[in-house]
């Protein structure tokens, strides 16, 4: 569902589970970039999130709202991706006939 969703967002169809780790090798604007920084450091070491990392988010343009908005999520799918593994589901895959929103970039 994640790379579906990147996918449409990004409108790069080529885009797979790869993207999870080569994502520093795109162009992608300081924000967004900023963002998926965070978002590997609270998922790998949540222990090493500072004040550091909360003004790399400022500087890049984030603010407040959105960063607790974004840590949120983050944490939401960190757990339930971990509750999904120790099910044995199939990482991002949509199981036949579930509904399924579009991810659509902002207008």
């Amino acid at each position: 569902m994640h790379t579906a969703a990147v996918r449409r967002l990004t409108g790069d169809e080529h885009l797979g589970m790869g993207f999870a780790t080569t994502w520093p090798t795109y162009d992608l604007d300081a924000k967004t970039g900023a963002l998926l920084g965070y978002a590997r450091l609270l998922t790998e070491s949540p222990m090493r999130v500072d004040d550091a990392a909360i003004e790399t988010l400022r500087s890049a343009g984030w603010e407040e709202r959105g960063i607790y908005a974004a840590t949120a999520l983050i944490a939401f799918f960190n757990f339930t991706g971990r509750m999904e593994a120790a099910s044995g589901l199939p990482p991002d895959q949509i199981p036949p006939g579930a509904p399924f929103l579009r991810a659509l970039p902002k207008a």
